[in-house]
Parts: structure tokens; C-alpha cells; sequence
């Protein structure tokens, strides 16, 4: 599985970052099973970040208002392959984690959304529906990425056709990195604006050129989230023969953190001024079809 994930995505290599590794065990038994309860204290922590990054008058309104909280990651269930001897601490994992529910004081709508690279996308366009309908006034999102290595070999284990093979000259590593995230959603003014867009599937490249990568002229800067990239993508990353669009490649920038991929844009948002620019984040499926969504100030 390890090898034909690399052949699918033209690697070399594959390496992980992952929450709860310590250096005095074996290196395999470390990337495989990590301490787990770094995974579920980050949780915690970002949560806490993302509250007091709001003014305490946000937050007493954030407590008192109708808030739906979606937790959102990859796998589903990835309880089976950690190490875990608390019953507690599984269903933290593989359900809802109560402790953030409580945290926000949630009492109106939970659920969970597991949808591989996509979760984090479909769990963002449930969020500005419920909020366009009136029937939230917040959406808090909490995601997470457990990078299980058989887990992400077999999400990557697509066989490529003889077309999209490329023969590559420098040595490329895949790095997987495990991230959290806590997002607040609501209607209220921000530094922040976020449309969720339509899925597309392009019938081919040039339809991917005019439906998503060109089909909106206020859009300047293009934040690609996926591992594998379609010729029109390379094109753009490249700056071949493209002008007045500039475009990154987030998992090249930071690594693959599958369903979080697409925020690191907002990480590059922080960390670089483009305030003048509005950013679509462009997130492929294994099968064709994109998820995207636009971000401004």
C-alpha cells in the first residue's frame, strides 16, 4: 500500500509529523502509534484559543445565541488503531468529544461530518447554510487530522493511467503533518469573509480552466489544498503563461493535513499581507471533482 501510494502520487518517500511521538522508541512503532492524549489535548487547547481570541463580549453572546457545533474529521473511526485503554478517550475520537460540546455551550444541534479531504469543506457549506436560513446565529466547527499511516497509504492507493505518468528528475517527499483547528462561524462583521462555492467536475482540463480556475474575474490568488495536481493546476503553480493570478501549493508550503489542508490558507493569510486580494482555495477528491470556497477581508 505504502509503494503504490507513492507511485500514485509520484513520491519518493512519505513522512509524518505527528501528535505524541517521543525519540527513545522504535521509529516505526512511534509513527504508527504515538501517545494519542497529545491528539486530544491540542484539541483542547485550540479550542481555548479560538474563545479568547474573541472579545468577552463576543464570547457572553456566543454562549447565550442559538450555536450548532460541527466536529469534522477524516476517518471516521481511527479508534481501532491507537493504542487506546479508555473508553472515554475512544468515543472522544470516534464521536462527538462532550468536553468541546460543553465548552461552547451547545445545547441546540451537534453532529459529526467524516468525509476524508472533504470533511472540513461540506462541514464549512452546512455552517453558511444554517446560517443563511436563520436558524444559528454561530456555527462552531472543531476538525482534526490523525495521520494513521495505513490510513493515509490507502487514501492515496488510486491507480494512475499511462497519461498522467511524469517522470520525475528531484527527489520528492509527501509529509503528512497532524493538525486541529477550531473555526467560529457566524453573520457578524470580521476580518474574514468566507463563501463556500458549488462542487464542480470538470469534463476536462479546459473546462477546469473556464469553470473554477478562471470563471470569476476578482479572483487574484488561487490556494491549492491537494496532494495530486491536473496539468491546468501545475500550469498555474509553475506561472506558466498565466498573469495577474497568483497561486501556491499549500501541502508543498506546509505539508498535507488532509481535511485541514484547505485552512492553511488562512494561516498563509496571517502570515503574508494580501489583504487586497481575494483567495479561492481549491480542494480536489480522488475522483475528478473540486470543492472550493473564496476568503477576503
Amino acid at each position: 500500500m505504502y509503494n503504490k501510494s507513492l507511485k500514485s502520487t509520484n513520491a519518493h518517500g512519505w513522512g509524518f509529523k505527528r501528535f505524541g511521538t517521543t525519540k527513545d522508541t522504535y521509529a516505526r512503532e512511534m509513527i504508527r502509534t504515538p501517545l494519542y492524549k497529545k491528539y486530544i489535548d491540542a484539541m483542547e487547547q485550540v479550542c481555548d484559543t479560538a474563545l479568547h481570541q474573541l472579545s468577552a463580549k463576543e464570547r457572553m453572546l456566543l454562549m447565550k445565541s442559538r450555536t450548532a457545533f460541527i466536529y469534522a474529521d477524516s476517518w471516521g473511526e481511527s479508534g481501532p488503531f491507537e493504542d487506546i485503554s479508555s473508553a472515554l478517550h475512544t468515543a472522544m475520537i470516534d464521536t462527538l468529544p462532550k468536553n468541546l460540546v460543553k465548552k461552547f455551550s451547545v445545547n441546540d444541534f451537534t453532529c459529526k461530518i467524516r468525509g476524508e479531504k472533504q470533511s472540513l469543506v461540506q462541514a464549512m457549506r452546512v455552517a453558511q447554510d444554517y446560517l443563511n436560513w436563520g436558524i444559528f446565529d454561530f456555527v462552531v466547527i472543531c476538525a482534526a487530522y490523525r495521520a494513521v499511516p495505513v490510513l493515509v497509504f490507502s487514501e492515496e492507493d488510486i491507480a494512475v493511467s499511462k497519461k498522467e505518468k511524469r517522470t520525475v528528475k528531484e527527489i520528492k517527499m509527501n509529509l503528512s503533518v497532524e493538525r486541529v483547528g477550531c473555526f467560529i462561524f457566524s453573520k457578524r462583521e470580521s476580518s474574514l469573509k468566507v463563501d463556500c462555492k458549488n462542487y464542480v467536475m470538470p469534463t476536462n482540463n479546459e473546462s477546469l480552466r473556464t469553470d473554477l480556475l478562471e470563471k470569476d474575474s476578482d479572483i487574484n490568488f488561487i490556494a491549492f489544498a491537494g496532494l495530486r495536481k491536473s496539468d491546468p493546476i501545475q500550469t498555474l503553480l509553475n506561472k506558466k503563461n498565466v498573469s495577474g493570478v497568483h497561486a501556491i501549493s499549500l501541502v508543498d508550503m506546509y505539508g498535507g493535513s488532509g481535511c485541514l489542508s484547505p485552512a492553511l490558507g488562512w494561516i498563509y493569510l496571517e502570515q503574508n499581507d494580501i489583504s487586497q486580494r481575494k483567495m479561492r482555495t481549491v480542494v480536489p477528491d480522488n475522483f475528478g471533482g473540486y470543492n472550493y470556497f473564496d476568503t477576503w477581508s
